[in-house]
C-alpha cells in the first residue's frame, strides 16, 4: 500500500465521521440483519510473488445479537498480476467469521464506528491457511435501511501450512523474509439493514399544557419553599439552643468536677509516725497543697480531727490525737491562715479507718482528718 493510499483512507473515514456526527448517538437494535457487498483494494504480502496491489470484491451477512454486538460472516477474493518467479495471475479467497462492536454516532440507528476481530481461512494457489483478521470500519446511513460502509482490515496467517510461506523457506525462489502471510484490505460498499425500519423513533405530540395546573404547581412550589425556609430557620435556632445548652452543661460539669476536686484536696488526711505528733515531710507537702484554696476562700472554715491507732490507753491516745491536730493547725497558722478558721478535736483511737492489727493498719489510723465546716458549697478554685 503506497503512502498516499495510507493517508487518504483514514482521512476519508475521519471526514465522514465528522460530517455525519450529530450530538445524540443512537445504538442499533438487536435482531436487525445486515447484508452488504463491497469492492476491495488488497495490498499483497511480498511472499505472494505478485504486484503489491490487487483488486477484488466480496459480500457479507450479519445479525445484531445486542444493540452493539454483531455476528458477521464474509467471503471475498482479490486478484493480482504476477511478479518475479510467478508466471500467472494470483487469486486469494478469504472466508472470515467476525465479532463486531458497533460504537454508535449520530441520530440514525446504524451509524457506527466498527471494531472487529475475525478468524477464518484463506485459499491461494492450491493450499489453505488459517487466518486471523482485525479490522476497523465506519457505517454511515442514508436512511434507516441503506448506508455506506468502509473497512480497513488485515488478513494474517500466523502459521501457514504451505511450504511457500514457511520460514526459513523450503522452496527455492520464494521470499526468504516471509515468516507469515499478511495482506491488508481497504473496502467500500453498500450496507442494507433489514428490520431497521420498524425501529424508527416515534415523535410524540407535544403535551397539552393546563395553565391552571401550572399555576397550582408553582404556588405549591412556592409554599414548599417558604415552609422549607421556616423549617431551616427553626432547625438553626434549635441547633443554637442545643449548642448553648451543651456549653452550659459542660461548664456546670466542669465546675462540679473542680468543686469535688477542691473538697477532696482540703479533706486530704495527713499521717504520723508511731507515738509522734511532728509534721512529716509528706504531710507538709499535703498541707502546702491546701494553702492556695484556704487563701482563695477566706470564708472557708475547717475542723482538724486528730486520730491514733489502738495501742496505748484511751487517755493517752486522746491527748496524742489532740497534739497531732494542734500540730497541723500551728503549721497552717504559720502560713498565714487565721486561727479563727480552724477548729481542732481529738478522737483518739475511737475512729479507726482500718480495724486490723498489722503495722500497715496502725499506720493508716495515725492521722489527721480535715472536715469543711463552713463554705464548702461554693469554693473558688484559684487559677
Amino acid at each position: 500500500m503506497n503512502a498516499n493510499y495510507r493517508r487518504v483512507i483514514p482521512a476519508a473515514l475521519a471526514g465522514l465521521l465528522f460530517v455525519h456526527a450529530p450530538t445524540v448517538a443512537r445504538a442499533q437494535h438487536a435482531g436487525v440483519w445486515e447484508l452488504g457487498g463491497f469492492l476491495q483494494l488488497d495490498r499483497m504480502d511480498e511472499a505472494m510473488r505478485t504486484k503489491r496491489l490487487g483488486i477484488g470484491a466480496g459480500g457479507r451477512i450479519g445479525v445484531f445479537a445486542t444493540p452493539r454486538w454483531e455476528l458477521e460472516g464474509e467471503a471475498s477474493y482479490s486478484q493480482a498480476d504476477p511478479d518475479g518467479p510467478r508466471l500467472s495471475k494470483a487469486q486469494i479467497n478469504y472466508y472470515v467469521g467476525r465479532l463486531n462492536y458497533n460504537a454508535p454516532f449520530g441520530s440514525l440507528p446504524g451509524n457506527a464506528v466498527i471494531l472487529s476481530l475475525g478468524a477464518g481461512a484463506d485459499r491461494v494457489d492450491a493450499h489453505t491457511d488459517l487466518i486471523v483478521s482485525p479490522a476497523i470500519g465506519l457505517r454511515t446511513q442514508f436512511n434507516h435501511s441503506l448506508g455506506l460502509r468502509f473497512d480497513l482490515s488485515a488478513m494474517v496467517a500466523p502459521n501457514p501450512n504451505s511450504a511457500t510461506f514457511k520460514f526459513p523457506p523450503t522452496t527455492p525462489g520464494t521470499n526468504s523474509g516471509a515468516a507469515q502471510l499478511t495482506n491488508y484490505q481497504a473496502r467500500v460498499g453498500l450496507s442494507w439493514l433489514l428490520g431497521n425500519e420498524g425501529h424508527a423513533p416515534v415523535v410524540a405530540p407535544p403535551p397539552t399544557i393546563d395553565s391552571s395546573a401550572v399555576i397550582a404547581a408553582r404556588e405549591a412550589a412556592r409554599a414548599r419553599a417558604r415552609q422549607d425556609s421556616i423549617d431551616r430557620a427553626n432547625r438553626l435556632r434549635q441547633d443554637s439552643i442545643d449548642a448553648a445548652n451543651r456549653r452550659a452543661q459542660a461548664e456546670r460539669d466542669a465546675a462540679a468536677k473542680a468543686l469535688a476536686e477542691a473538697r477532696a484536696l482540703v479533706a486530704a488526711p495527713i499521717y504520723f509516725d508511731y507515738d509522734k505528733s511532728e509534721i512529716r515531710a509528706d504531710a507538709k507537702a499535703i498541707l502546702d497543697g491546701k494553702l492556695p484554696l484556704l487563701r482563695a476562700n477566706p470564708s472557708l472554715k475547717i475542723r482538724i480531727e486528730g486520730n491514733t491507732d489502738s495501742r496505748g490507753s484511751n487517755e493517752y491516745n486522746m491527748a496524742l490525737g489532740l497534739r497531732r491536730a494542734n500540730a497541723a493547725r500551728r503549721y497552717l497558722e504559720s502560713q498565714g491562715i487565721e486561727a479563727s478558721r480552724i477548729e481542732v478535736v481529738s478522737y483518739g483511737e475511737e475512729r479507726p479507718v482500718d480495724q486490723g492489727t498489722t503495722d500497715e493498719a496502725y499506720s493508716r489510723n495515725r492521722r489527721d482528718d480535715f472536715v469543711i465546716t463552713v463554705g464548702g458549697d461554693a469554693i473558688s478554685v484559684p487559677r
